[in-house]
């Protein structure tokens, strides 16, 4: 086997950690932030065993307003513009969303209260920037998906190991893992931890992009 192109080694990659990860799905050129991961999985996920009975939120000032309402009083359309910080024109579009989604009721004529929860389950998502030789470059980019996914990995081919620095990946917590194109195996040789200490920015993050992941697998198995 001969990898030529990052293509060729996503699509490798693609096939073969859908075991690792133990799902059936993995998602190319995913964004839900800063940066385009090559690859996401979700893992512990499969898609006919994770039906939702709701529309997943696939826009981030609706879930940001979603997660910030109170769960048992009345809101205004006022107070959706102070919590996402957007126009009151964008805010309409804000309860608009929610409502079709049935996500929120009108409540009198200017009310509205929240009648749904949010039960996304995706429990990780990780995300994968692939590389030729270029592991420089590819933690740079692993970098910004450390904002809206669980663990993030720098996949190289094996024959490439030996120009990487170790504490380059320390430093910036990416995990590695290496494809021999000889035989076609997968190693993982560092594994990432996940930060437990998130802000409600990197929460919200974190739980659009399970949102959008969601809505895509959905998307993709109705296609």
């Amino acid at each position: 086997m001969q990898i030529q192109t990052e293509n060729q080694l996503v699509a490798e990659l693609a096939k073969g950690l859908k075991k690792t990860f133990h799902t059936d799905i993995a998602i190319q050129e995913f964004s839900a932030g800063y940066g385009i991961a090559d690859l996401a999985f979700a893992k512990d996920f499969f898609t006919n065993n994770n039906s939702i009975n709701r529309k997943p939120i696939n826009n981030y000032y609706a879930l940001k307003s979603f997660l910030s309402l109170p769960n048992d009083t009345l809101f205004t359309v006022e107070d959706v513009i102070r919590i996402s910080g957007t126009s009151k024109y964008i805010s309409r579009e804000i309860i608009q969303l929610l409502a079709v989604g049935d996500y929120i009721v009108k409540d009198g004529r200017k009310y509205f209260k929240k009648v749904n929860t949010i039960l996304n389950p995706i429990k990780k998502l990780i995300a994968i920037e692939a590389k030729i030789k270029d592991w420089k470059q590819g933690v740079l980019q692993a970098r910004r998906y450390k904002s809206y996914t669980d663990e993030c990995y720098l996949a190289i081919l094996s024959n490439y190991e030996t120009n990487i620095d170790y504490s380059y990946l320390d430093r910036h917590d990416i995990g590695l893992i290496l494809f021999n194109q000889k035989n076609g195996e997968i190693y993982f040789k560092r594994k990432p931890s996940q930060n437990s200490f998130l802000s409600f920015y990197e929460e919200s993050m974190g739980l659009f992009a399970k949102e959008l992941f969601l809505h895509q697998v959905i998307s993709l198995k109705f296609h």
